[in-house]
């Protein structure tokens, strides 16, 4: 009886050892385990293509995949680790550099984890070779870089032509307005070219917020006055509802956050609204305020009559989705949540035929 539950114990630890070595093997990311002294104990497939090294590396210290440079800092850190218990990248994601065989440096994704045994203290290394999304990050921005010196010298002519105009005596007083909002837009679209870095920052959470105090209604205004074209030629009319009632121009509702970038947010998210708006109708832009847990919110809802294509529900908020929408980018959206949630908030929509759709984002108090 002692017998055959010690072969079906053992049965069942070679089908684990099984299975662990198929997920190992088959992975095209590196599996690398070491004890507590840094020397290699396994070395799966992935990390031979991966590093170069082949079987032969199995018994050798770690330290041989791992720049010159960082390897006193590596040393030190397991040292620490197993004298304190102090976890400093253990059980986290970072990226860091690593060493091929041929002597390259490139950059890699780690993920480190640790555990006890009998025999002593062992690590667990999964390591993702990120050159390829590196190189992307790098030509993105680089293209980025492009754009932003391309428009800027033309805009740049632009407001300077619309100035130029509105200092001209020869303009009616309708032509002197029109010329400075041809201005004012030039130096707004200007602005939004500078914040395109940052919202690559915002992208990777790395974007320092900067708020400050907003005057939400004034800025709703604004981008009605600077959209007025769109709203004429659409035939859409343009509501602001605060607490259930309608306002008008100079009311205020202070909110905190990044002026440029709540602009930003709220230009897209209307002009989306008015696009997607049946001819004759309206967009509502409701302000109220919503309590969540212990936090309380700002609630803008913004709602248009048309409803969100089923293709793109899934993908709403993912860059360069888009339906049907001749020269849409697709990033709106995506730039929208982007900005809504580097401020501690969020957007959510929902979408149907009878009740068309409604884009709500939440800013904290």
């Amino acid at each position: 009886m002692v017998d055959r539950e010690k072969e079906k114990l053992l049965a069942k630890i070679r089908e684990l050892e099984d299975r662990y070595l198929s997920v190992t093997e088959t992975s095209v990311d590196a599996i690398i385990t070491t004890d507590s002294n840094d020397t290699i104990l396994t070395w799966n497939k992935g990390a031979e293509i991966i590093f170069g090294y082949g079987p032969e590396i199995v018994g050798t210290p770690v330290t041989i995949i791992i720049p010159e440079k960082y390897r006193e800092a590596h040393v030190e850190g397991v040292r620490r680790f197993l004298k304190t218990g102090i976890k400093h990248i253990i059980d986290k994601k970072v990226e860091l550099k690593a060493l091929k065989k041929d002597g390259t440096e490139f950059p890699v994704e780690l993920s480190l984890s640790t555990w006890e045994t009998p025999s002593g203290t062992y690590f667990g290394a999964i390591i993702r070779d990120i050159s390829e999304r590196k190189r992307t990050e790098s030509i993105r921005e680089d293209v980025q870089r492009m754009i932003r010196h391309d428009l800027r010298s033309p805009l740049i002519g632009i407001t300077g032509l619309a100035r130029m105009l509105f200092n001209s005596s020869r303009l009616t007083k309708k032509e002197r307005k029109a010329a400075a909002l041809i201005q004012e837009l030039g130096e707004k679209t200007l602005g939004f070219i500078n914040l395109s870095r940052d919202l690559f920052q915002m992208e990777l959470g790395v974007y320092k917020l900067r708020p400050g105090r907003v005057n939400l209604v004034g800025m709703l205004n604004k981008i009605q006055e600077e959209l007025g074209s769109l709203l004429s030629e659409n035939e859409i009319k343009f509501m602001i509802f605060l607490a259930g009632k309608e306002i008008n121009k100079g009311s205020e509702y202070p909110v905190e956050g990044e002026e440029d970038f709540l602009d930003l947010m709220f230009t897209n998210l209307i002009k989306n609204a008015i696009e997607a708006s049946p001819r004759g109708s309206a967009v509502v832009v409701s302000i109220g305020t919503e309590q969540r847990g212990s936090k309380e919110y700002h609630v803008i809802d913004i709602h248009n009559s048309g409803v969100i294509p089923n293709d793109i529900r899934e993908k709403f908020f993912d860059p360069y989705s888009t339906s049907g929408k001749e020269g849409g980018t697709g990033l709106g959206t995506h730039n929208a949540l982007l900005i809504a949630r580097s401020h501690g908030g969020d957007i959510r929509f929902e979408t149907s035929e009878e009740k068309g759709t409604y884009v709500t984002v939440q800013l904290p108090f």
